[in-house]
Parts: structure tokens; C-alpha cells; sequence
């Protein structure tokens, strides 16, 4: 019977579980070291457990850190897990307030006020709210980390320009500012992902002119779209495939659509990813040089 009540308390916290909770629901402190000892638990996390073959992901982590400090939420990269956002999960991060607990192995504590309109729950563990997770992670994560997660929250609909800057107001004068102001700019700069503001960059620092960012592009049956980055005079289109924009199913199909319609319109495509601009740079330019070479227009 115990063992069955604590399986349904676990399942309430993704099969975790603490030694409190075991205690509530009959296990003697002997019987918790047998069970660790023979393998039927696992330790997941400081005295948080979870049932024999139990896969232990970021994800899971994270939610058992917060069960170690009561009262925490789980926010920033942590988070971001649970949205799907492009998230380092090595690192564990928790609000606790204030007067939170100030050293956890492996934990990072923010103490930023939180309003409770900030605070949502999920598979049991209260964590951060999309837009608040979203801003955590640009002040938190490395700055292509970042950027990544911004674009990814902007063409899901969790948050906008206007409530990064109203968020931005609150936040003036506190950890990770400076920064905030840099990407939320570039955020309303015009561009639309992070793979377009990175391969802009990369022009200008090699010094490539004649290209204009998401220029409409028609053919005889009408708007084909609107190019990434767009060489008309070489009638040149380099297509970035950032990881938010480029993303599920329907908009693969799409874009490949569109690539043949450029293509039978005389345009020459280049498609590059966010790792082509980020670990290959060099490579990118070279390629874009080499074809504006051959349309006659280097």
C-alpha cells in the first residue's frame, strides 16, 4: 500500500520524490537507505528520488532541484526547458526571492522581485511564465543563445518588442542591463531572426555591398516572397535557415517551394544555418563571394 501511495505522489511530480514524501507515506528512514542501496530508487538530486529506471533529463534536474528548496520556482535556461526553448540544461536555475537559500551545489539563484502573474506550474513544479522565462534567458544565456531564444519566443507568440522593452523599464539598473538593451534594439531593428542580424554582420566586416535585407521578390505568376538577404543585381538570394524561423513541417515545404520558384526565375539560392554563420563564418563569404563572382557582379 505505501508503495503504491508513493508511486501516485511521485506521478504528481514526474516520478520524483522526496524523503519527506516517502516518510508521509510510511517508509522508515531504514527502509529508504535499503531501497537506495539495492537500486529500487535512485538519488536524482540531494535527497530527491525517483523509481528504479527513471531517465534522468535537464529537464527532470531542474524539477528536482526546485524540490530541494522549498518555495523556489524554477526560471531562466531551466525554464526554458520545459517551452522547448534552445536552453543549455547543465546548469539549474531557481528564484527563491530575497531571503532565498544563497548556495546550492549546482544551482544558481536569482532573486529579482517575480510577481505571481510570473509564476505558472507545470507537471507539478512551479516555474517561470513564458515572457518572464524568455527574459531571463536573454540576460542569463550566452548572446547567440540568446538570440536564438528570442526568435523563437517572437514567432511563437510568447512575448514581443513592446513587452521586452516594459520589461526592460523594470529591470534598469540590474544584472545583465547593458545587454538587454544591445538585444532587444536588435530585436526592433528590422531584421527578423538572429541568423539574419549574424549574416548582415559578417557582410559588413567583409566589406560585401549591394544587398538589402527582406527585399520582395515577384515572378510572372506574382509574389514569390521576400529574401532573406537579396544581391538584385546579380539576382542572388542567400536564404537563412535560423532555428526559429525554419521550424516545423509546414514552413519546410513552404520554403522549398519558394526555392524552386526563385530558382526557375533566374535567381541563384544560397540556404545557410545558424552553425554555418556561427562556427563557419568564413566559409559563408566564400561561398556568397564566389557566386556574386560568377553572376558577373563581385
Amino acid at each position: 500500500m505505501k508503495d503504491q501511495r508513493l508511486r501516485r505522489a511521485a506521478a504528481r511530480h514526474l516520478g520524483l520524490f522526496t524523503r519527506a514524501d516517502a516518510m508521509r507515506c510510511g517508509f522508515s528512514e531504514y527502509q529508504v537507505r535499503r531501497r537506495l542501496g539495492s537500486g529500487e530508487w535512485q538519488r536524482v538530486y540531494g535527497k530527491v528520488f525517483a523509481f528504479q529506471g527513471r531517465q534522468v533529463t535537464p529537464l527532470i534536474m531542474a524539477a528536482a532541484a526546485q524540490l530541494t528548496v522549498p518555495g523556489s520556482v524554477v526560471a531562466g535556461p531551466s525554464a526554458a526547458l520545459w517551452y522547448g526553448l534552445p536552453a543549455d540544461g547543465t546548469i539549474r536555475w531557481l528564484w527563491t526571492g530575497p531571503r532565498g537559500r544563497a548556495s546550492v551545489p549546482g544551482v544558481r539563484i536569482l532573486r529579482d522581485p517575480l510577481a505571481k502573474a510570473d509564476i505558472c506550474r507545470a507537471d507539478g513544479i512551479p516555474i517561470t511564465s513564458t515572457d518572464r522565462t524568455v527574459f531571463d534567458c536573454l540576460r542569463l544565456l550566452p548572446e547567440d543563445a540568446a538570440m536564438q531564444v528570442m526568435d523563437r519566443a517572437i514567432q511563437q507568440g510568447w512575448t514581443n518588442h513592446g513587452e521586452m522593452v516594459r520589461r526592460l523599464h523594470d529591470h534598469a539598473g540590474r544584472r545583465g542591463a547593458p545587454r538587454l538593451v544591445r538585444l532587444i534594439r536588435a530585436a526592433g531593428a528590422g531584421a527578423h531572426s538572429a541568423a539574419e542580424r549574424r549574416a548582415a554582420a559578417l557582410l559588413r566586416s567583409a566589406g560585401i555591398t549591394g544587398w538589402a535585407a527582406n527585399v520582395e521578390i515577384r515572378d510572372r505568376a506574382g509574389l514569390i516572397g521576400y529574401g532573406d538577404l537579396v544581391f538584385a543585381a546579380a539576382r542572388l538570394v542567400v536564404e537563412l535557415d535560423g532555428w526559429a524561423f525554419h521550424s516545423d513541417a509546414v514552413r519546410f515545404q513552404r520554403d522549398r517551394t519558394r526555392q524552386n520558384r526563385l530558382v526557375a526565375a533566374g535567381w541563384t539560392v544560397l540556404r545557410f544555418t545558424w552553425a554555418d554563420l556561427h562556427d563557419r563564418p568564413e566559409g559563408v563569404i566564400a561561398t556568397i563571394r564566389a557566386a556574386l563572382c560568377r553572376s558577373g557582379h563581385p
